[in-house]
């Protein structure tokens, strides 16, 4: 059991340090596949970069938005 109360360091924030695995946790790939087949977005072929990565980027994109 940790002993001090974890912080994060000066000008830090808590959006630098989330990562995709986490938003995959939250929204997982399946409820993402879903989606896209519903709209007609999913992908047709295997990709480097398939929808699903697509959406988690741009999922991750907006945790920043004064970056964009």
């Amino acid at each position: 059991m940790a002993r001090t109360k974890a912080v994060l360091g000066d000008g830090a924030r808590l959006t630098d340090f989330l990562s995709a695995s986490l938003l995959a946790r939250v929204v997982p790939p399946e409820v993402v596949n879903e989606v896209l087949d519903a709209h007609g977005c999913n992908s047709q072929r295997i990709r480097a970069f398939p929808a699903v990565a697509g959406v988690y980027y741009v999922m991750a994109l907006s945790l920043y938005p004064e970056a964009a």
